[in-house]
């Protein structure tokens, strides 16, 4: 499990469920904690600038170990859309493919 911040505040977690060893990307359902209320609006509106190409001002997210290693990323995104009932989902682009494989207990 990975523990997701913005702002030094966690916000949920991820479970990877694989890694594209290609990207050095792994993402997994996002399963939020009650502060993620406070940026889901920033989320949201940056998943829909991502989603049709646009820059969008996003929150400055960052992955930790449970035990509060930080993940070397180049980025960590979530995809949580307002106006579509689907679960959000996380992304982690690992720029430490060890420390990532390591962390994420994930095979490629």
């Amino acid at each position: 499990m990975i523990e997701i911040y913005a702002n030094s505040v966690l916000i949920g977690h991820v479970t990877l469920a694989g890694i594209d060893d290609g990207m050095g990307v792994g993402s997994g359902s996002f399963r939020p904690t009650a502060r993620y209320a406070e940026v889901r609006p920033q989320i949201t509106a940056a998943a829909e600038a991502r989603h049709q190409n646009l820059h969008g001002e996003g929150v400055e997210l960052e992955a930790r170990t449970p035990a509060g290693e930080v993940i070397a990323t180049g980025f960590v995104q979530i995809d949580d859309f307002a106006d579509v009932d689907v679960d959000p989902e996380a992304s982690i682009q690992s720029r430490d493919r060890d420390q990532f494989l390591r962390i994420s207990g994930t095979g490629v």
